[in-house]
């Protein structure tokens, strides 16, 4: 099995470099079974959001990357999660960081904007504020 490094996908999915996006896309073609680790699906979302693309555009290519016929992913449900709740307004690391929480957990923050989309999104475990006292 192959790790693919954020470097790797960028180059894949932006073709800001066409020769190291033809020798990803070959790599991809032809390799039985990739991977990717959590931080690195972490890393390429904030590279891209940095690049300017859309949400709509990281949705798309997330879906493409994590969808690839040869993908084998350790936490795929919470993957999926986590796109999904991106997809509907949260922030991708915090979407990431609740998709892979314990079910029964509750998630505590200081972000009330978090709280607000997490409750929006039906998303799970629980998000609420750290109380006063």
């Amino acid at each position: 099995m192959i790790v693919l490094d954020t470097n790797l996908l960028l180059r894949y999915l932006l073709n800001d470099d066409p020769a190291q996006a033809k020798r990803a896309q070959r790599l991809l073609e032809r390799s039985p079974l990739v991977t990717v680790t959590t931080t690195i699906v972490l890393e390429l979302v904030w590279v891209l959001e940095c690049s300017d693309c859309a949400r709509a555009e990281i949705v798309g290519a997330l879906r493409h990357i994590l969808g690839l016929p040869n993908m084998r992913l350790s936490n795929e449900a919470a993957f999926y999660r986590a796109v999904q709740w991106f997809e509907q307004g949260l922030d991708f690391a915090d979407a990431l960081h609740l998709a892979l929480s314990p079910a029964t957990a509750t998630l505590m923050t200081f972000d009330r904007d978090f709280v607000a989309k997490a409750k929006r999104a039906d998303a799970f475990p629980t998000v609420a504020l750290c109380p006063a006292r």
